[in-house]
């Protein structure tokens, strides 16, 4: 089976209607958004994908990973970096969106993603 990855940026993710993206999931296409998703839509993503559980698809599996590091900045590095997010409206990072048959685990460190299929 060959492996297809879709880099999907996350203004289109907002666009992208969730039977799209089921679509490309159940074709076993692995999706990378440039942008860590928000709970809330981790959640709405997930509560979705359990309305369309079936034998032929097994669910997915999800991770995002923030790239911003945290531990050297001061209060005025994060004030900046909460206004940067609230204007563009997206935290840096990325999420990593696959179907379950495919993607075995996802193994999350501070600093990477590992996708064990």
């Amino acid at each position: 089976m060959k492996l297809k990855i879709k880099l999907l940026p996350y203004e289109n993710l907002k666009k992208y209607e969730f039977n799209s993206l089921f679509k490309d999931l159940k074709d076993d296409t692995i999706i990378l958004v440039d942008a860590k998703l928000k709970s809330e839509e981790e959640a709405q993503l997930i509560k979705e994908t359990m309305k369309k559980v079936s034998e032929k698809f097994s669910g997915i599996e999800l991770s995002s990973l923030e790239l911003s590091s945290e531990n050297n900045i001061n209060l005025f590095g994060k004030l900046k970096k909460s206004f940067v997010e609230m204007l563009i409206g997206k935290k840096r990072g990325l999420t990593l969106i696959g179907p379950a048959k495919i993607i075995r685990k996802i193994r999350k460190n501070p600093e990477h993603l590992m996708l064990y299929t």
